[in-house]
This record gives structure tokens, C-alpha cells and sequence, in this order.
């Protein structure tokens, strides 16, 4: 009888933690691929915004509602595809020098991060 009760109890904390460990979120992570933009029209990078959890892996079942907008450098850059959502593309406007982007929660209005691009000279040997 308590032997049934210690595993029965045993399993629901295991459920428990692994509830709290897996599906809670800690941080927010803010990828950028690639990291800079260059001095093309042709250049673009995709930013995308997710939660993570205590073991540094994305939340599943999880998305997170931000607006992107352009603070300073708005001759740079320009935004294209979704601007609320998680997922967004900056594309340069062939001019060399940085822009900063706020990324705002839809929800609560607050600023999550402000993250600078910076737009390097235009590599020859791509065109």
C-alpha cells in the first residue's frame, strides 16, 4: 500500500518539476542571423524574438507578441514582413553607418530590448 503511494507520489513530482523546468519561461532570447547587415539593397538579416527556459532551450507551446520599431537610423533600414509578431526582416538601404530597433511587448506596451545594427561597407566580392 505505501510502496504504491511513494511511486505514485513520486511520479506526480517528477511531473511537476519537469512542468516547471520545461515549459516555464526565464528569459527572453533575441537571435539575429547574421549578425550585421552591409551596405547593399540585396542585404537583409532576420531577428526573431522566443522564450527560453532554465535549461537555455525554446519554450514549446510558447510565443511571445513584440513590436519592432526603428528608434534612430530610420535612412538605414527598413522593416519588412510581420512587425508584430516574434519574427521579423531588416533590409538595408545601401548605407553605411548603425540603427537601433525597439522591440516592444504588444501586451503590456514595455520595452523588451533595444538591440543596434550595425550597417558595414559593401564587400566587393559579393556585389
Amino acid at each position: 500500500m505505501y510502496k504504491k503511494l511513494t511511486w505514485v507520489l513520486a511520479v506526480i513530482l517528477i511531473v511537476l518539476a519537469g512542468d516547471r523546468i520545461i515549459f516555464t519561461s526565464s528569459d527572453i532570447k533575441i537571435e539575429m542571423k547574421p549578425e550585421v547587415l552591409r551596405a547593399s539593397v540585396n542585404s537583409e538579416l532576420v531577428i526573431e524574438v522566443y522564450r527560453v527556459n532554465i535549461l537555455g532551450f525554446k519554450v514549446p507551446f510558447s510565443s511571445i507578441e513584440a513590436e519592432f520599431v526603428i528608434e534612430d537610423g530610420k535612412n538605414l533600414i527598413e522593416l519588412h514582413g510581420e512587425e508584430n509578431g516574434n519574427r521579423v526582416k531588416v533590409r538595408s538601404k545601401g548605407i553605411e553607418g548603425e540603427a537601433s530597433i525597439g522591440i516592444y511587448s504588444v501586451k503590456s506596451g514595455m520595452q523588451i530590448r533595444k538591440i543596434t545594427i550595425s550597417i558595414l561597407p559593401r564587400d566587393m566580392a559579393f556585389n
